[in-house]
């Protein structure tokens, strides 16, 4: 299967804005993979911290895309998909700019796709950057009964249980890889979806076409957790209820949507704004 791999062409493309300092750190890393016909672009999402500077001084040999204002997450990415060169039959690994890679993870992300002609989308095992012993994602869940949206093993200790490869609800935007012409049969990314859920709705799409989704953590990553908002901040948890509502209008059914309403009122809402107000002020 490896030699199936080192046949594959692969495009690893970071997204960023005005993160310089650890856009470095990540590509630094990147330096170090151990993947055969890897290429590598930087989408900058219009950055005015000297990002161009940094890459022209030191990552000359890796392709930059500069967009000409800051597309956030699914209209940086879209755009720039639209403008680059990719072979349907080439693999793509979208990877944020606040993460540290292993030398193996892309051949890792590969092969589960390879193995199954029915997987669609795989993803790795995210440690906290901060916390190498702790999980930050090992999987997804998506609850359409409850709206509830969750990351499998975030913040417990990783161990045996979180060690198996395995069929999961969706792929976080941090970290995955899916075949070109896979991509482009979903139309990329959701551009209504202003920040946060884009990866969710992509998974979503991409299991109504009877397709899977794989949790690999033989590749393991690790993620400097919410580098651009701050992971307890108002603004980033004001997005994500705002993406999520949106999220379960879309997918969703009717009772679906009327079980979602109950629940949040009830019990979603009122914890999380007291969860908040103790992570905030610990």
């Amino acid at each position: 299967m490896m030699n199936e791999v080192k046949k594959i062409s692969i495009h690893l493309i970071v997204l960023t804005w005005n993160n310089v300092e650890t856009l470095e750190k990540c590509l630094e890393s990147i330096k170090k993979v151990d993947t055969d016909n890897l290429k590598v672009s930087i989408v900058d999402n219009c950055s005015t911290d000297n990002t161009d500077v940094m890459l022209s001084n030191k990552f000359s040999n890796y392709s930059v895309i500069v967009n000409d204002q800051n597309l956030k997450y699914a209209g940086g990415y879209n755009t720039a998909l639209d403008n680059m060169n990719i072979a349907d039959e080439d693999y793509v690994v979208l990877l944020n700019d606040d993460t540290i890679v292993s030398k193996n993870f892309i051949d890792e992300l590969i092969s589960p796709l390879l193995n199954d002609k029915k997987s669609i989308i795989s993803v790795p095992k995210i440690l906290y950057a901060s916390n190498i012993n702790k999980i930050w994602y090992a999987g997804g869940k998506v609850n359409l009964w409850n709206g509830k949206i969750s990351h499998i093993g975030i913040r417990d200790f990783d161990g045996p249980k979180y060690s198996f490869i395995n069929e999961t609800d969706y792929a976080t935007g941090c970290c995955f890889c899916i075949k070109y012409s896979e991509f482009k049969k979903l139309n990329y990314f959701d551009l209504s979806f202003d920040m946060y859920c884009e990866d969710v709705d992509l998974s979503l799409r991409a299991k109504a076409l009877n397709r899977t989704i794989i949790y690999n953590p033989k590749s393991v990553i690790l993620h400097k957790v919410s580098e651009s908002l701050g992971e307890h901040s108002f603004l980033k948890n004001k997005l994500k209820i705002q993406s999520q509502l949106k999220l379960f209008w879309k997918h969703a059914t009717g009772v679906q949507l009327l079980s979602i309403s109950l629940y949040w009122i009830l019990i979603h809402l009122p914890y999380h704004f007291i969860r908040w107000l103790y992570l905030r002020h610990k």
